[in-house]
């Protein structure tokens, strides 16, 4: 049900979102808010595994006379930190593609209106009414707006490439006081997030 205002919106914009724009969004979410997240770090753990293994071929060539065991142990740590690394980010990225085209209405185009205590999104098919305690972080790039959220709307997507300096302004700085120390800006302007 939504609930009427009598407040202006802080800023309205229009956007009708792509698939690559919802993947880009949807991984910078989990790569960011997770500290498992980023490929990167589940590489590291493996390059770890590998090292760890590496470092039983002494023992266990000392105790059992071969190294096959700690240098497979070793193959197949880096053989799943290279796939992690390489192969699981593009996956990703095509299985929230898939999920962007399995919703249709995700691809029409929509207001976004910004207000105080709530964000509210019509398109031709729906009106969706989220207040700000529904999302627990926000992530801006020089490209995006990401917030993730729960309920009828798991993620807030907004595109920046159709908004004006001082709209990415407003948004910035309204996006920055509404989830506070739940913010955070990746990167430099036009910076893109790993992958």
């Amino acid at each position: 049900m939504l609930i009427g205002t009598n407040e202006p919106a802080v800023l309205t914009v229009r956007q009708t979102l792509t698939a690559e724009q919802y993947a880009r969004g949807a991984r910078l979410l989990e790569e960011e808010l997770s500290l498992t997240g980023k490929p990167g770090v589940r590489a590291a753990a493996c390059a770890a595994g590998a090292a760890l293994s590496a470092s039983t071929a002494p023992l266990s060539l000392r105790e059992y006379g071969t190294m096959w065991i700690p240098l497979l142990f070793m193959t197949a740590f880096a053989a799943l930190g290279c796939w992690m690394y390489f192969v699981q980010p593009r996956r990703r990225s095509a299985e929230r593609e898939r999920e962007f085209r399995g919703a249709p209405v995700l691809g029409l185009e929509t207001e976004i209106a910004f207000y105080r205590d709530f964000v509210l999104l019509r398109s031709e098919y729906e009106e969706v009414q989220a207040y700000w305690t529904e999302f627990s972080a926000c992530l801006e790039t020089g490209e995006l707006v990401a917030a993730a959220g729960s309920g009828d709307r798991r993620l807030l997507l907004v595109g920046k490439s159709g908004l004006s300096d001082e709209e990415q302004q407003t948004l910035s700085v309204f996006l920055e006081n509404t989830f506070a120390s739940n913010y955070r800006r990746i990167g430099r302007k036009g910076g893109k997030a790993h992958g």
